[in-house]
């Protein structure tokens, strides 16, 4: 997201499909999945400047503590430790955008 006069604009987007292995995560596993997959798909753009990441996934937040009791967090942790992220949590009442993505429409 972008912020332009006090509105945070989308300026783009990812997706991926999970493999049948994938499905099977925990759902803090594929929140840490989603996170590892994007960063590094958008890192070249990143520099040294902090970048936050938002997530509507509160556990997220503490990736590093959890990694101790699970190896692919530990993996994971690992790699995004190469970035300077500012992981903070959105709840997802305010987190429209991405939601929106991601939800069936109402009918």
């Amino acid at each position: 997201m972008q912020e332009v006069d006090g509105l945070e604009h989308p300026i783009c987007y990812f997706s991926k499909k999970l493999d049948a292995h994938q499905k099977k995560y925990s759902t803090v596993e594929k929140e840490a999945l989603v996170l590892v997959l994007a960063v590094c798909t958008f890192s070249v753009y990143f520099g040294s400047a902090p970048v936050r990441v938002y997530t509507d996934h509160s556990p997220l937040q503490f990736i590093e503590r959890m990694a101790n009791h699970n190896h692919k967090l530990l993996r994971w942790s690992l790699e995004l430790q190469q970035y300077n992220l500012q992981i903070q949590h959105r709840p997802g009442k305010d987190n429209i955008i991405p939601d929106i993505l991601s939800r069936p429409p109402i009918e």
